[in-house]
């Protein structure tokens, strides 16, 4: 049995604070996401059908030897980016329907170490990037294999921040509706997408409220008995300018793609995923590239 799960940003995918003095170098504040797009991986929209306790360990590395401008062009400045995360998802899955949907809610701790290196400045920072909770996650299944969920995910203003200096974490509440569809037939087509909005509440600490943004990520694939081998992607599109104490900071909104193959093993008990993201596009922001292994695995089922 397949036991996936619904993805809420678990790691930064920080990428640098100040760029030399380089006006609007980077969208979000600092440079970091709310989102860590392209995290969730092999487990888009898919939630365990059974009730009970389950949880996801993702282990991630990204990387980036770059920063692009608003046109999608490499800048002319030193910059490498290397981030290792371990996240810990927590899902209980309720004995209960709502709306004729199951009823779910999700806990995620990430921890991070980022290490940046602008023009020759190198800075490391370890620590508990934003934790996330879903308090209300439902999923409606609409056909045998196929299923529509329907979430909020609150990206919390915790962690391990830092105003001046580069950081794991945000310093603000971001609020992110997901709408998510995955048909997953055990022995053929497997297709995903999740969609997700980020709603950035404003820094308190700077007055800085980073702008809006939408983020998709799919997977697709083909069951051959316990394996599937298939592809997965990122995309990203902020669509409101960032703004500082009130004025709008133009020119300077995020955008990127991704896409990589993903090779998967369901074990029954547990699954395991490995999966490679490539950056091929990015416009104010790095283009990262994620290499990530993922352990499912139910802590215990309602008998």
């Amino acid at each position: 049995m397949r036991r996936k799960f619904l993805s809420a940003g678990p790691a930064a995918s920080c990428m640098a604070l100040a760029l030399c003095g380089a006006q609007s170098a980077h969208a979000f504040e600092g440079g970091t996401s709310p989102f860590p797009v392209g995290s969730t991986g092999e487990y888009v929209a898919g939630m365990p059908p059974v009730p009970g306790l389950f949880a996801l360990e993702q282990l991630q590395y990204t990387s980036s030897n770059g920063l692009y401008d608003n046109q999608g062009n490499k800048r002319p400045i030193p910059f490498k980016l290397g981030a290792f995360s371990a996240t810990t998802r927590i899902l209980a899955a309720y004995p209960t329907t709502v709306l004729g949907a199951s009823l779910y809610s999700q806990l995620v701790i990430p921890a991070v170490s980022l290490h940046t290196d602008i023009a020759g400045h190198s800075e490391r920072h370890n620590g508990v990037a934003n934790i996330t909770v879903s308090p209300v996650i439902l999923r409606w299944s609409l056909a045998p294999y196929t299923n529509l969920i329907a979430g909020l995910d609150v990206a919390l203003s915790n962690g391990s921040y830092n105003p001046n200096r580069s950081s794991v974490s945000t310093g603000y509440t971001s609020f992110q509706p997901v709408l998510g569809f995955r048909h997953n037939d055990p022995n053929g087509l497997d297709v995903g997408l999740i969609n997700r909005l980020l709603i950035n509440q404003e820094n308190d600490s700077t007055n800085y409220r980073s702008g809006r943004g939408y983020v998709a990520e799919f997977t697709a694939g083909w069951n051959a008995g316990p394996w599937k081998m298939g592809v997965v992607g990122s995309y990203l599109n902020q669509f409101s300018d960032d703004q500082q104490n009130g004025a709008v900071i133009p020119g300077n909104r995020a955008r990127s793609f991704a896409l990589g193959p993903s090779l998967n093993y369901n074990a029954g008990p547990f699954s395991v995923s490995l999966s490679y993201q490539r950056g091929i596009y990015a416009a104010n922001m790095s283009r990262n590239n994620i290499l990530g292994i993922g352990l499912a695995i139910p802590l215990w089922i309602k008998s």
